[in-house]
């Protein structure tokens, strides 16, 4: 009997899961101890009325505290009679609130910014945020917007992405690299959110920009050590980007104008206090600098694009809300010639709340996500259009639970993928090129997880969670079966099976246990341990180490086996300085199951046997990781150091499937010596300095080692698998904000900030090719994407 999936079935399932919870509710427990109370609310901005997730709320007379979750909501059990409240976040001024009780009590908290911003930004690890002792997991990060506002950017285009690249064990392959790398992971092992949207490209501009715009965003996280349960589908890391829901009070116009981009934001009530709207818009308009640059090559090539996002919240009552987000961003990109690139995101979320109690409630949500590479040949002869992309529709059920001295979250999710693999069709009547179309592949992958972070004593919190995840691809599709103990390839295939519609081609599954430990050793110090199983179901194939036209996103099936990555940690941490200064050293090892690697001389375009090239492989990631941060005064900033190794080893059952005689080589991201220092100074209330400097080895590549003279013809004799490496990478940035002055009372408020980036100008190698001359050895040239000093000037504003 042959076996199917049913998608309908399981996000059927999924919502009676909600329903039946939903009816059934839970009963609100009484506090843990007859002489403790609970007390319970909403922290919101004091001038927008937005919920605030993050903000940390903490009893000063039964040292606990917890964390609002997204919705901005806490819950905690306090001793009953007197005692304050300490109320903290990035950004914000503190705030702390006395109460006096013997029963369980509401105590919705207004929160107001800080009026000098800058020096109460937390740079990395926010102690308000995600407190570097207190807080459970390890490797956790968040960066505050306007840290990267102020920061030296790339021509006056502030950018999370390369904010990132300055945290502890993150790093990138070159300048204009797509992505980035977290603990040894490729670009592929990240999960990147935005509003629950995964989203498959990062940049705009193959790599200059990132495709977040800063102006809309509420918070970025990223997790690299500890991973909540509730987050799956990569081995690497997850960047959750969240953004704003919108001005509840007042409307607010602001915006941004820099050399290359500008953008605009408009957000206001659409219902005063009870619901809200944000609509933010980016454009660029580089190709009219273009055509002033006397290179005739550059003069004639294209560069723009553009993102939009829309978010709107309605509050039906104290218990149910509806939120909805779109996004959209397009890409185009030519240089001078007849070939154009362009990558586009189409995607929308609808969240629906339901408060059951204050320890209560549940999301029920949906998204919808399209992404697409496009590559147009205008020359007659050649005329053609090219395409892959990736499309999903994920339900999700996600329910949230405080319980003394537990925060529980549990649910279910279920996300259906469609994998454009590959199409290529003539583009003119004159063109020679032939149709050719790969088969679409399709896939279900469904999951449930439960997470509790419980605080067992005074000096000891543990995270504890389990996912369970199932992945399965279905037909319609053909699996070639080739010939055992050869290599795979077309002449070795010896039968084909054919699948019907919905049928299952494969399956797989498991459990992935997650485990974090924070074992207090005072009030400033702590030893945190932690645990991540992860599975990866999805694979960008790829040979190059940034996202090229070629790549396709593909999904394992009976030949590609899903990743596994298992990851251990411990780390020390402490605070001094009454948490003005924040240290970090934390070691890590990583284990990974099914790293795939490539033949020499894989072709990737439109191979409709794919497998025939792709060898697989186990890897390992291993380093150190040391930061040193001050979060407050007038000078804020980090510096860290890591020291990371990620190494593949490919042994398969024949000399052509086998790399390096199956020994350990470096990846091609295998950067093993970061150095980061971050700083920005406050010389008065209206100016700041910042200066960024970053150090890195240069990757690894594959050089030839010497040259054959075959019938008068120079052949290269390449060396082992990235046995060498190109030159270091290192670069300094510096920039000068200017800031409103907030003494008046002004409804238009305007920043400036004027930046350089890559001061010395360095002539970093994106990359090293070998060219042979005729009658003569292959001689190495270097690529420097930036190799002089790039100023920038961009012009920040608000009106209210």
């Amino acid at each position: 009997m042959k076996e199917h999936v049913h998608p309908i079935a399981v996000v059927g399932f999924l919502c009676l899961f909600f329903l039946l919870t939903t009816i059934k509710g839970v009963c609100a427990g009484r506090a843990w101890q007859s002489n403790y109370i609970k007390i319970s609310g909403v922290v919101r901005d004091a001038a927008n009325g937005e919920a605030i997730p993050g903000v940390t709320v903490y009893a000063a007379t039964g040292k606990t505290g917890v964390t609002t979750n997204e919705r901005g909501a806490y819950s905690l059990n306090v001793p009953a009679g007197r005692g304050t409240l300490l109320v903290s976040f990035v950004g914000y001024g503190k705030d702390s609130i006395n109460y006096n009780s013997t029963r369980d009590i509401v105590l919705n908290i207004p929160l107001r910014r800080a009026t000098v911003q800058l020096s109460e930004v937390n740079v990395v690890g926010a102690r308000e945020r995600h407190d570097n002792v207190r807080s459970v997991m390890s490797g956790i990060s968040s960066i505050d917007i306007n840290t990267i506002k102020t920061s030296p950017a790339l021509l006056g285009e502030a950018d999370v992405i390369k904010s990132i690249k300055l945290l502890p064990g993150i790093s990138s392959v070159g300048e204009a690299a797509t992505g980035f790398n977290v603990r040894g992971g490729s670009i592929d092992q990240n999960l990147v959110l935005l509003d629950d949207v995964p989203i498959f490209n990062t940049s705009h501009l193959f790599g200059f920009f990132s495709v977040f715009n800063p102006d809309a965003l509420e918070s970025i996280t990223l997790y690299r050590g500890g991973v909540p349960a509730q987050y799956g589908g990569r081995i690497a890391s997850v960047l959750d980007v969240k953004q704003r829901e919108g001005n509840r009070t007042n409307y607010l116009l602001s915006g941004g104008i820099a050399l290359i981009s500008g953008r605009l934001t408009v957000e206001g009530p659409i219902t005063k206090e009870k619901s809200s709207f944000i609509v933010a818009g980016r454009s660029s308009y580089s190709d009219w600098l273009l055509k002033r640059v006397p290179d005739v090559n550059i003069k004639n090539s294209r560069a723009s694009f553009y993102d939009i996002s829309a978010k709107a919240g309605y509050t039906f009552n104290e218990k149910s809300k509806l939120t909805l987000f779109g996004y959209r961003s397009y890409d185009r990109f030519g240089f001078s010639g007849d070939t154009l690139y362009n990558w586009s995101t189409n995607a929308a979320t609808i969240k629906y709340t339901r408060i059951f109690n204050t320890d209560f409630y549940a999301d029920l949500t949906g998204v919808l996500t399209n992404y697409s590479f496009k590559v147009l040949t205008e020359e007659p002869a050649t005329a053609s259009e090219y395409s892959n992309g990736i499309k999903l529709a994920n339900l999700k059920a996600d329910f949230y639970l405080t319980k003394n001295r537990h925060q529980v979250t549990f649910g279910a999710s279920a996300v259906n993928y469609r994998f454009a693999q590959g199409e290529l069709q003539p583009a003119s009547g004159q063109s020679e090129v032939q149709p050719v179309v790969l088969p679409e592949e399709h896939a279900l992958e469904s999951a449930l997880y439960w997470n509790d972070e419980v605080k067992l004593s005074d000096k000891i919190t543990v995270m504890y969670g389990l996912r369970y995840s199932v992945y399965a691809v279905y037909g319609p599709a053909s699996v070639y079966l080739y010939q055992a103990g050869e290599p795979r390839q077309e002449g070795t295939i010896t039968d084909t099976l054919n699948y019907s519609s919905g049928e299952v081609i494969k399956s797989y599954h498991g459990l992935e246990p997650r485990l974090s430990v924070n074992i207090g050793l005072g009030k400033n110090s702590a030893v945190k341990i932690g645990y991540n199983r992860n599975r990866q179901y999805l694979h960008l194939i790829s040979n190059t180490t940034s996202i090229s036209p070629t790549d396709i996103w593909k999904t394992s099936n009976t030949y590609l086996k899903p990743q596994i990555g298992d990851q251990v940690s411990v780390g020390y941490f402490r605070n001094s300085g009454d948490n003005r200064f924040e240290g970090a050293l934390e070691l890590y090892y990583k284990r990974i199951e099914n790293i795939h690697d490539y033949k020499n001389g894989a072709i990737l375009y439109l191979n409709k046997m794919i497998e025939t090239d792709l060898l697989p492989g186990k890897g390992r990631a291993y380093g150190l990781e040391t930061s040193i941060s001050k979060t407050a005064g007038r000078l804020t900033g980090w510096v860290n150091y890591t020291y990371s190794r990620t190494e593949i080893a490919v042994n398969g059952a024949t000399a052509e499937e086998t790399i390096n005689q199956g020994n350990y080589y470096p990846a091609s991201y295998d950067k093993p010596h970061t150095l980061n220092l971050v700083s920005s100074y406050e010389l008065n209330k209206r100016l700041v300095a910042s200066l960024n400097f970053t150090y890195s080895t240069g990757r690894p590549i594959t050089a030839p080692v010497a040259h054959y003279v075959i019938d008068g013809y120079i052949v290269p004799d390449f060396g082992e698998r990235n046995a060498y490496r190109i030159p270091d990478y290192h670069r300094l940035d510096l920039s000068l904000a200017v800031l409103p002055n907030r003494s008046r009372n002004k409804r238009w408020e305007g920043t400036w900030n004027i930046a350089v980036y890559n001061v010395y100008g360095r002539k970093n190698p994106y990359s090293v090719f070998f060219k042979q001359v005729f009658g003569s050895p292959p001689r190495a040239y270097q690529l420097a994407v930036v190799g002089v000093p790039l100023p920038s000037i961009s012009y920040d504003f608000k009106f209210r």
